[in-house]
């Protein structure tokens, strides 16, 4: 699979060339926590089929061993790596430019799940920002 993604504002683009090797969407308090969302899509592939210029890239050491990677400038998460992870990266699945061309097929760490994801097949719709007041 080719694919390419980068950051909201621009300054870090990305391209992998190589197979997704588990995609997931994470319930985890520290992805959530990183990302200020109820959960977060990870795409694993293989180090060396990523390619990224990390100039602009700023990295967090969330907990031992793990290394969040984001966007210096706009604050993006964009990468996961972690040494138990030997040789392999998660990539945030929400900064590829076609982020369901990676589709997500299991949830991970679920016994962190919150209320929000719970409620979301029962909460009302709207395709954009409904009427306020």
């Amino acid at each position: 699979m080719q694919a390419e993604g980068g950051c909201q504002c621009g300054k870090v683009r990305y391209r992998i060339d190589g197979e997704i090797q588990f995609a997931a969407v994470c319930h985890c308090p520290s992805c959530r926590k990183s990302a200020g969302a109820p959960l977060v899509g990870w795409a694993m592939v293989e180090t060396g089929a990523l390619s990224v210029d990390r100039t602009s890239v700023s990295i967090y050491m969330s907990s031992e061993g793990v290394r969040r990677s984001f966007c210096g400038t706009c604050g993006t998460s964009l990468f996961f790596e972690a040494d138990y992870l030997d040789g392999l990266v998660d990539i945030t699945t929400e900064s590829f430019d076609e982020p369901d061309r990676v589709q997500p097929t299991d949830q991970i760490w679920t016994r962190h799940e919150t209320g929000c994801v719970r409620a979301l097949a029962g909460m009302t719709r709207h395709e954009e920002l409904p009427p306020q007041g």
